[in-house]
């Protein structure tokens, strides 16, 4: 695809369209959807999406609000700075209603995601205009945001990018999607850069793998020529999506007991892999049976915990390790007095430390000279919390200290005297943490987490159910017993 240079965005529709029109999952038809992308030097890019729609559904007004719901446009871009690794580069990405509510990010590909705040939002100047038979929406985006990103782009004629644009409705009346660069999923994700298409800003400086027969002036539409921008081949010619082994398992157990056998052999199955592994080990009532297998196969000599290293996802604030509420003690009586690992291997953030800061900053970097986290455990809250993640306006990055919700404290306070007596802060690696583990295993059982389940692995990503981000992780298996999947799409 080639972007045109223009002076400015009054030229912007003098541009060729592009078409949004490549149906995704399942969907039959689209409004007709079409869109103009223009390069002014030193100024930006302007973007601007139509859609041949009457009466586009647009129940949010405000930004950041979650435009998901209703119809909606959106637009993705991935640059490239001076270092050159594609794999971790973020990309932006601008999800608009026809009401003009902007959702505007910025991530690290299946990572995490900050969003523009409130104040920054202005600067794309996003305004949606709505007709008759058709609303659009039109947005700059300035290099100086993309710079503050990335660093130093020095955009200009020849250089390249990444993109893709979507038309998008999930309501309960209206399910369709659509693309502007093809995906080769049946599995529902946009947050792929491997499926974004290369583009050129002026002109094409090397499109390789060219078909053959083409004329001097690009002969097919150089906005077809759709590539995997990591290994550069066609996705028109691709007889193999390598991305569909890419999404999460998820195994089906009778019942608690089931779950926890199964969960345990999948721990089990890295500890024999890699003896001297990094586990990433959970507390609370789930995680417990888990255990008490894994107990069973090191007493009877079947898995050997010698050289395993662990880092615990979190504890309380305020509880000293001898209190029998706090995760230091929990996990000392339901695995690591049991096993034959040895205490300094053993690594849980000091809830009795005040300064939150350092504490936090020092639990980063024990995780870090442990060289990262083989498998991480988790469980799954009521509210989609995983650790002491809460729900948010954003996904919080790092170890952390954060003030636990009500609903979480409700549902803690079976551990407490009261609910008075549970405390009311935690440390809890980040989002960001987590999402660097190499595996991630999530273990939800019962009927009351068959709600969280559907929402989080089957509903939009958003930091209002933390979880969801673990959509974006590209090696996920949950183990879940049948009455917390009873909710899930069949």
């Amino acid at each position: 695809m080639i972007v045109e240079v223009i002076n400015s965005k009054d030229e912007l529709e003098s541009v060729e369209p592009f078409r949004v029109e490549y149906l995704l999952w399942g969907t039959k038809m689209i409004p007709k959807t079409y869109g103009y992308l223009g390069f002014v030097p030193e100024k930006g890019f302007y973007l601007k999406m139509i859609c041949e729609e009457s009466e586009p559904l647009r129940t949010y007004e405000n930004v950041l609000d979650p435009v998901y719901r209703d119809s909606a446009m959106e637009a993705f871009f991935q640059f490239e700075h001076e270092n050159g690794n594609r794999r971790t580069l973020p990309y932006l990405n601008f999800e608009v209603n026809a009401n003009g509510a902007l959702l505007a990010g910025f991530g690290s590909g299946r990572t995490y995601r900050s969003y523009f705040t409130k104040e920054q939002l202005p600067a794309f100047g996003c305004v949606a205009l709505v007709e008759e038979d058709r609303w659009s929406f039109e947005m700059c985006i300035p290099l100086e945001i993309l710079d503050g990103i990335y660093g130093p782009l020095n955009l200009g004629v020849g250089s390249r990018f990444r993109c893709n644009f979507y038309k998008i409705s999930e309501t309960k009346e209206i399910e369709h999607y659509a693309s502007c660069f093809p995906i080769r999923s049946k599995i529902p994700s946009f947050h792929m850069p491997e499926y974004f298409g290369d583009v050129w800003v002026g002109k094409n400086m090397d499109i390789p793998g060219r078909f053959s027969g083409d004329d001097a002036d690009g002969g097919r539409e150089a906005g077809h020529y759709i590539y995997f921008p990591h290994t550069r081949v066609n996705i028109e010619e691709s007889r193999k999506d390598n991305q569909e082994d890419a999404f999460m398992k998820i195994y089906k157990a009778a019942d608690y007991n089931e779950m926890s056998r199964k969960a345990a052999n999948v721990i089990a199955a890295q500890v024999i892999m890699k003896p001297d592994c990094v586990l990433g080990l959970a507390t609370g009532s789930t995680p417990i049976g888990t255990y008490e297998r894994l107990v069973e196969m090191n007493q009877a000599k079947d898995l050997d915990f010698s050289m395993v290293k662990t880092v615990n996802l979190d504890e309380y604030k305020g509880l000293p390790r001898t209190n029998d509420q706090s995760y230091y003690y929990f996990m000392h009586e339901h695995l690591f007095d049991k096993v034959n690992i040895d205490p300094e291997n053993t690594h849980l953030p000091d809830g009795t430390k005040e300064d939150s800061e350092q504490e936090c900053a020092q639990y980063e970097e024990v995780i870090r000279s442990l060289g990262g986290v083989d498998l991480q455990l988790l469980g799954l809250g009521h509210n989609g919390h995983i650790g002491f993640n809460e729900p948010a306006e954003v996904f919080d990055k790092e170890t952390h200290c954060v003030d636990l919700q009500e609903s979480t404290i409700e549902a803690n306070k079976r551990f407490f005297a009261s609910a008075d007596d549970v405390p009311k802060q935690a440390y809890t690696m980040g989002i960001g943490t987590i999402m660097r583990a190499k595996k991630i295993l999530v273990v939800v059982s019962g009927e009351d987490k068959a709600d969280i389940v559907a929402k989080a692995f089957f509903g939009p990503v958003t930091p209002a159910v933390p979880a969801s981000i673990l959509q974006m992780h590209n090696d996920v298996t949950i183990v879940a017993d049948a009455a917390a999947l009873s909710k899930i799409p069949q």
